[in-house]
Parts: C-alpha cells; structure tokens; sequence
C-alpha cells in the first residue's frame, strides 16, 4: 500500500461526485427545455392549435351549463356510440301553430357613419328569420376587445380569463360568457367567425333569439403565439324578455331563404357540443332551425327538398346526446332555453332548391317552405 493516499482518493472520489450532479443536473434541463420531460399542469403550455375553435355560451340553459360558472370539459369522457335521432314525418298535434303575420322585421337604422359589417351581417340574418335587429352596445366594446386581446395573447380558448394571467382584464373577463371563435389563420376576423357561427347547430339560436337587443364584439391578432386570431360577441347581458308573438322564429326564413353567397351550406366543422356526434356524421348540411319559446318541446320533424324526402338528422332538448355528459347538458341547456329544435340534413342543399320543413312540437305543428339562392 506504499504511495496511495486514502485522502487523495477520497478528494477525488468527491470531486468526481460534484461533476456527475452537474452533470446530471445540466441534462435534466435540457430535457425539460426541449419538451422531453413532462409539466406540471400549473405551467403546461396550450395544445397544438387547431384551424379554428369555437364554442357557444348557454344563454337561458339551466345554470349548470351557463359559462363561466362551468368549465368546459378538460377532456372528453367516454359516451355510448350515438345513433341517429329518427325523424319522423309528422308528430305532434295536428293543428298548426300560427306563425307571425306580415314580412319580417326590418333591421333599424343605425346613426353610425361607418356601420360595422359583421353587425350589418348579423341583422341581415336576423331579419331573414323575422327577428328585430339588434345594436351595438358601445360601453361593452372595449371589454369584448380586451378578451379578444387575451385570447390570443394567452393562447387559451375558453369562456373566462384565468386570474393568473396578466391579460386578465375585468372588462374582458364581462364579456368572457358570450361567444368566441380563435383560429391559426393570422387573416380570420369576425365576419369569419359570425359565418362559422351560423353553420353551427347550437350558436345559431343565441344568434336568433329574439330577446337579444345589445350586443358587442371585438377581435384581436397575434402573429406570435399558436392562435394568430379571435373574435368575440356578446350575446349574454343583451338579453330582455320577448314579446309573446316573438316566437316561433323560423331560419332559414320562407321569405329570405337561404343565401349562399352570405351564409354557409355545411353545417360548421368543430362545433362545441358536437352534432355530428349525435347524428353519426362526418358531415352534413347547415342546420335548419325553429324556436318555439321557452317551454315547448320539439318532437319530430321532416325535410323535403324540390319534394322528395330526405335524410336529416334532428336535435332536440330532450334526445340529445354528446360526446360526454358535460357536452350532453350543454347541447341541452341551448336546445331547451328557446324551445328549439335543429335539423341537419345529411347533405348540403344547392342553389335552386326548394326545401319543405315540417316540426311537430307540444303547442302544435310548424311548416313552412324557403328557397336556397
């Protein structure tokens, strides 16, 4: 043992211990930096982002499904493969309900010099279903532009502002309910977004209701971050009571029809809740809607295009079903606050169509016709 030094091994021994911790140390936050190693959730980054995210407020559902007091779903659950809700061709009382007498409600003009397109859209719509216009209400804007801005800024797509974030705002945080739309496409605006909303089975009735006279909206880009565009609208603290002959309201309108150029023939890809789900489509036609008011339920419902019958798919209040319980209650709750049902036919309608629609509901049965141009 002549010339070795246990203090000499036990020095080096130590130092080699130090430089395998760096070592090791150094290693584990390269890893993490480059996404190897996982998160916690607190500081888990947003998914990929899809082309388009969009979900729609429950104006007047049940509270349990009326955002922000709920979060969406953080992940879909497990449901029973769906299966086509039938529709028959008649159902219901056989005495018809009466409709609206006299053209639909024209949109109020505005004092505006430079009215904003997408609300001039948006009245259009409505007044090709019969509903009175609605106005911009001036002291939301700044706020629906702010949750715009926290949107995309945030990356996050959501009916409510995470306190945490420092693009909270309360002025965006007010109009966080209503609804959203956010998208990878740096060019998307919000006349995007009001024809995405459209197509959609349960943004079309918020849309519609005849109780909504204020709303306000905003939108934002961020060449940055994974969603490079939002538009926001609310429909939520516009809502007031209807007049009793406000309903039934009928889209698309027998006078108006449906109009090709301005509103889409396929029903909206992603749509929160999805239809899709329930009817077992991968694809279909943009939906066709009747309100009834609250209160009343949807039965059955036909469609006949240029007079033959065809394929459609019904969602109703009571029947639908989600990809999970959470998206079942929602889908409900929209459903339900305007007595409403939705028919999506399993093909688009082209222009030149007639379609006939019949719905048999609890006051009665509601038939007209519209033309697709």
């Amino acid at each position: 043992m002549d010339g070795f030094s246990w203090r000499w091994a036990a020095r080096r021994a130590a130092w080699a211990l130090v430089w395998l911790l760096v070592l090791l140390a150094l290693a584990w936050v390269g890893l993490r930096a480059a996404g190897w190693l996982p998160v916690s959730p607190q500081s888990e980054g947003p998914p990929p982002a899809p082309t388009t995210v969009s979900t729609p407020t429950t104006a007047g559902a049940p509270p349990a499904e009326a955002p922000p007091e709920v979060p969406l779903p953080a992940a879909p659950e497990s449901a029973p493969d769906p299966q086509p809700e039938p529709v028959p061709s008649d159902s219901g009382p056989s005495d018809p309900v009466p409709l609206n007498p006299g053209p639909p409600v024209p949109a109020q003009p505005t004092t505006d010099p430079t009215p904003d397109p997408a609300l001039a859209l948006l009245n259009r719509l409505r007044a090709g279903a019969g509903v009175g216009a609605v106005r911009a209400e001036p002291d939301w804007q700044a706020g629906c532009a702010a949750h715009a801005r926290y949107l995309v800024r945030a990356d996050r797509a959501e009916h409510r502002e995470d306190p945490a974030s420092p693009f909270r705002s309360a002025a965006g945080e007010a109009c966080a309910p209503g609804h959203y739309f956010v998208s990878s496409q740096p060019g998307s605006d919000l006349r995007r977004a009001l024809s995405y909303w459209v197509g959609g089975a349960f943004h079309l009735p918020q849309l519609l209701d005849p109780r909504l006279t204020r709303v306000a909206s905003g939108e934002a880009h961020d060449a940055g971050g994974a969603f490079r565009s939002a538009a926001v609208l609310d429909v939520r603290r516009g809502l007031g009571a209807a007049a009793g002959e406000a309903y039934p309201v009928r889209y698309p309108g027998p006078e108006a029809g449906l109009e090709l150029a301005a509103f889409p023939a396929e029903a909206s890809a992603a749509e929160w809740p999805d239809p899709l789900v329930h009817c077992g489509l991968s694809g279909a036609g943009a939906p066709i809607a009747l309100l009834m008011g609250p209160g009343v339920t949807v039965r059955g419902a036909a469609l006949k295009v240029n007079g033959r019958p065809v394929p459609a798919c019904l969602l109703r209040a009571d029947t639908f079903r989600g990809a999970s319980e959470g998206d079942t209650r929602a889908g409900r709750g929209v459903l339900a606050a305007q007595g409403a049902g939705v028919l999506l036919p399993h093909a688009p309608l082209r222009a030149g169509d007639r379609a006939q629609v019949s719905f048999g509901t609890s006051a009665g049965r509601v038939a007209w016709s519209f033309r697709v141009r």
